[in-house]
């Protein structure tokens, strides 16, 4: 069974907690009372100094005072002459009576009253054999004045029993710090897990191609910049799923549209071609039209195949455009003379307006791909007497403009933008007699977009407009 983080959060804090209660009492134990007797040591040293600047000729004030540090620091205070009898003591013995020679008190005196006269205080914790129970007790001696020396004693027990009480306070506040130290990582974690919960959640839905929920982002650390990548990973992937969806739909259509385009001329091929067999050799004449329809017929899906492959190519292309320096008198020659070759038997005034000393920044080769499939669409819709096709192009605002101009019946508005789909028609009826804009116009779309262009179709009043633009890139 899998653990959740929150609980190992809970477990870990409140672990961590014990550890630190559990370990503060085993250093109690072990450490507190030798602590405490270095502590004692030191404070009886400091005792016994203050003493040498006591007057010891007032007997009762000094008695009074040792009294005095008996009651506030639970020790014995007595001062003894060299040969250890006693002067002055806080115990209920009487003056001039002498330390017990073989004790420990006065072991520890007479061995080391070289080093008392030097000025050194000696110092011990021993056990005290002759009492009922053993009890250990702390002893500094140390040398006050002229054969004037003080042995100040502390018992042992008080540390014992302060040792106990530090542990079982030790052990009643750890309980509560424990309890406490629950409801906080209990708190803690749970504050830590939901965002992550929330961005688990999210990212389920986004799994599941579901964009709608997003992390609420409260805070700039780590949690919060993921929220934040997660969010913005939610709405490009939203952008590009629908993207996706658009693309599919647009193949779908795209397949659709092409399907019934090469439909019916391969109808006619096939029903021509059957025909032919049957007046081959009756009627020579008849059979030449035949197959002058069939090379027609031919040819409308040739080009539809090549304007297919070719759009294929330009939306799959991934190098980018190849900037290169376009002067505009070499590309309006180029199409002028192209024009002419193509629809050289057709009564068509074609015109050209534009600065033959500009020039302007773009692939060459599809900037006159995308301008002369404009060519070529107007002179399929191009009717009047005579017929006018115009061609102009102006440098504006760091833009080049190109309008392909011809005269003729209008757009409705509701179809404008539906031309520069493929397949697209003014009239939504798949008729061989209605005109259809073909793969040209999407080939010029592509074209005007990889250069970050814009392009549009505008009536006017006696044709149509169709206008296109390049950014300039990396001009110099």
């Amino acid at each position: 069974m899998k653990q959740s983080i929150e609980k190992r959060f809970l477990f870990i804090g409140v672990g961590m907690i014990g550890f630190f209660i559990l370990l503060n009492i085993i250093l109690t134990y072990l450490f507190l009372i030798p602590f405490s007797v270095r502590m004692s040591i030191s404070q009886l040293d400091n005792i016994a100094v203050d003493l040498r600047k006591q007057d010891m000729d007032n007997l009762e004030e000094f008695q009074s005072y040792i009294d005095q540090i008996e009651e506030d620091m639970s020790s014995i205070v007595t001062v003894v002459d060299r040969d250890g009898y006693i002067i002055f003591t806080t115990k209920s013995k009487n003056s001039n009576d002498k330390l017990k020679e073989k004790g420990t008190t006065a072991e520890l005196f007479f061995d080391n009253l070289e080093k008392l006269d030097t000025g050194k205080s000696i110092s011990s914790s021993r056990t005290m054999e002759n009492d009922i129970q053993k009890r250990i007790r702390i002893i500094l001696i140390r040398k006050i004045a002229d054969n004037r020396y003080v042995i100040l004693s502390r018992s042992y027990r008080s540390l014992q029993n302060a040792m106990k009480s530090a542990i079982m306070f030790e052990l009643v506040s750890g309980a509560i710090l424990l309890i406490l130290g629950l409801i906080l990582v209990r708190s803690w974690s749970s504050s830590f897990v939901k965002p992550i919960r929330q961005l688990t959640d999210t990212a389920m839905h986004i799994s599941n191609l579901e964009f709608g929920n997003k992390v609420e982002v409260k805070s700039e650390d780590e949690l919060g910049q993921l929220a934040s990548a997660i969010n913005k990973m939610s709405d490009h992937l939203e952008a590009n799923v629908e993207q996706l969806q658009d693309d599919i739909e647009n193949r779908k259509r795209l397949v659709r549209n092409l399907s019934h385009e090469i439909k019916s001329p391969i109808a006619v091929i096939m029903g021509y071609a059957d025909r032919m067999k049957a007046v081959v050799t009756k009627n020579p004449d008849k059979a030449l039209q035949y197959s002058e329809i069939i090379s027609d017929e031919s040819s409308r899906v040739d080009i539809l195949v090549k304007e297919m492959l070719e759009l294929s190519k330009i939306e799959q292309e991934s190098d980018g455009i190849r900037i290169e320096k376009i002067g505009t008198a070499f590309l309006f020659e180029n199409l002028k003379k192209r024009f002419h070759q193509e629809y050289m038997d057709r009564n068509i005034d074609y015109e050209d307006q534009y600065d033959p000393e500009a020039s302007f920044y773009a692939e060459y080769v599809m900037v006159e791909r995308a301008v002369y499939n404009l060519i070529r669409n107007a002179s399929t819709y191009v009717t009047g007497n005579p017929p006018v096709i115009r061609v102009t192009g102006v440098l504006e605002e760091g833009y080049y403009i190109i309008s392909v101009y011809n005269s003729g019946s209008m757009i409705p508005d509701e179809d404008r933008k539906a031309v520069w789909e493929p397949f697209g028609k003014v009239d939504k009826a798949r008729s061989r007699s209605k005109k259809g804009f073909g793969v040209g116009l999407a080939i010029v779309r592509e074209i005007v977009e990889r250069h970050e262009g814009y392009y549009s179709v505008e009536n006017t009043e006696d044709g149509i407009v169709f206008t296109i633009s390049f950014k300039q890139k990396g001009a110099v």
